[in-house]
């Protein structure tokens, strides 16, 4: 009820403004043109609760001292910041600013009521939602203020959210100036900036109105990766590992982009990017970076191919020495838990949590082609003999 009331009394505020402003005398005759360029700081990669800005570029040639019209945006893809944050005279999430706020400026914003003007044809009320955005110029010393940018300046910004669960992969946000819209718009001013006294009163036919919009993508989902659906691949969130490259496993685990994008789904538009390890391949120890659409980082994995201790994508005699080095914990193999790292990690075959002669064995029978390393890391499963 609050809200209700609140939108009530800034539409009120607006219509008493412009009855003020129209005390001098009034005219009919003059005509004049404006042009609303609008647009947004961001036009692709958007989630669910983002906030996006947007800009409006105001251009005219005719001194206005009031002007109004509405601003129409996807229902199904954004949403309002806010404009009830608990005070009468705080427009929320609506700024003025530049050469309309240096004109001594009021501004307001609403949402646009339910009428057949805002909402009819076009612009259904089950497809758009709105918000009605008005300026009034204030006085000075010299008189009644006004605006006339003939090259158009930055006038006004307001926010819009990502919805939670948007149900469009695109959303559109315009200044529409179809008939249905007409009666939103106002425009107010004067001829002559050394007389007030006479204000002229535009309309759909005295004054010519031109405007853009902006057509944002946005994404149902948030950014993420996923093993792909029927594959053994596990994307281990806690030790930021990935490993059951299962289709590999046969190959002596050879690993390369081809085969590992077979494994990985990106959703929401997501990214990555693979470095190889020290041993120049994609194997244990190499990094999968991932990013959402505008390139932050979602989470950094080390792959993990068990068996293939020291990562040249082959097991033989190095990975035992390495996994040897490891079972007698000499100084540069001090780490108390086998997941501390992917090295490590790839040594314990059998999934039992330690490094030990059961996994020398399996890794032995890998080396001498006799059977392949299970990559799906199940316990008490090391090797599978052809």
């Amino acid at each position: 009820m609050r809200f209700v009331k609140k939108i009530a009394v800034v539409l009120l505020a607006i219509l008493l403004v412009l009855c003020s402003v129209s005390i001098a005398a009034s005219a009919e005759g003059e005509t004049g043109s404006i042009t609303i360029n609008l647009t947004a700081d961001r036009n692709k990669g958007l989630y669910p609760g983002d906030i996006i800005t947007f800009t409006i570029n105001i251009a005219n040639d005719f001194n206005y001292t009031a002007m109004r019209w509405p601003v129409m945006f996807t229902t199904k893809a954004f949403e309002l910041v806010t404009v009830d944050n608990g005070s009468d005279t705080d427009v929320g999430n609506v700024k003025g600013y530049g050469a309309l706020a240096g004109a001594e400026s009021v501004l307001e914003s609403a949402v646009l009521p339910s009428t057949a003007e805002a909402f009819g044809g076009t612009y259904a009320k089950t497809t758009y939602s709105g918000l009605l955005i008005q300026w009034t110029a204030g006085t000075t010393a010299a008189g009644l203020a006004y605006y006339n940018e003939p090259a158009g300046s930055n006038c006004i910004t307001f926010q819009l959210r990502v919805k939670d669960a948007p149900t469009v992969t695109s959303g559109k946000v315009i200044i529409p100036t179809t008939t249905q819209c007409k009666n939103f718009f106002y425009y107010q001013g004067i001829a002559d900036p050394s007389d007030a006294s006479t204000i002229y009163k535009m309309n759909s036919t005295t004054c010519t109105v031109n405007s853009t919009g902006e057509t944002i993508s946005v994404y149902k989902v948030s950014a993420s990766i996923s093993p792909k659906t029927g594959s053994d691949t596990v994307i281990d969130e806690e030790r930021g590992y990935i490993y059951g490259f299962t289709t590999t496993a046969k190959d002596f685990m050879s690993l390369d982009e081809d085969v590992i994008a077979n494994h990985i789904t990106c959703e929401g538009g997501a990214t990555y990017e693979l470095e190889t390890n020290d041993a120049g391949c994609y194997s244990t120890g190499a990094k999968l970076k991932a990013f959402d659409a505008n390139g932050k980082s979602i989470g950094e994995y080390e792959l993990v191919v068990f068996g293939d201790i020291n990562g040249d994508s082959v097991t033989d005699a190095s990975d035992v020495a390495v996994l040897i080095d490891a079972y007698l914990y000499i100084p540069e193999w001090s780490w108390e838990e086998v997941d501390s790292n992917a090295t490590m990690f790839s040594c314990d075959t059998n999934v039992d949590g330690l490094v030990t002669a059961d996994d020398y064995a399996a890794i032995e029978i890998a080396m001498m082609v006799e059977g392949y390393i299970d990559q799906t890391y199940t316990e008490g499963v090391d090797v599978i003999y052809f």
